[in-house]
């Protein structure tokens, strides 16, 4: 069984620290599609997907999901807990805080901050540091944009 996460890692986190407390061995899963360094390091409970890549220098921490394809440039830092989705690119020394979730095809400049427990958004291009608990976008009160195809249900 596996956990996700988009809104928040807490269940992700409350069945890591469970399992640790009985002393389960919780491994690093990397497919043997994916490539990662031997310069690197991975911790416990991290899965990497197929087509992901972790550079040297670059440390990826405990309970983490590196999506398929998805990109750790050289001494970057994914701290514990986070989920790096499909195809995200994390350039060069980019440093993402515990519990951070980054939304598919996202990219974050070179060098960049990103605090603790934020949610970057599908497709985002971060370019400046995030503090902690930021969302990209914010999150807004009102009815998700339906495409021009949409059909309701039959009633």
């Amino acid at each position: 069984m596996t956990v996700g996460q988009i809104k928040t890692p807490k269940p992700r986190i409350q069945l890591f620290n469970l399992l640790r407390s009985y002393w389960c061995a919780l491994p690093v899963v990397i497919s043997p599609r994916a490539h990662v360094s031997r310069h690197a390091v991975v911790e416990s409970g991290t899965i990497v997907m197929h087509g992901a890549i972790v550079n040297a220098g670059a440390k990826v921490g405990k309970n983490c999901i590196l999506n398929s394809q998805s990109l750790v440039e050289h001494d970057s830092v994914v701290s514990d807990h986070c989920h790096i989705a499909t195809g995200v690119a994390l350039n060069s020394s980019v440093y993402i805080g515990e519990g951070t979730f980054v939304g598919s095809n996202a990219a974050i400049r070179q060098g960049v901050r990103i605090g603790e427990h934020c949610v970057i958004g599908m497709g985002v291009r971060v370019l400046a540091e995030c503090p902690s608990h930021t969302q990209i976008p914010p999150v807004r009160n009102r009815d998700p944009v339906r495409p021009s195809n949409f059909m309701e249900d039959e009633k």
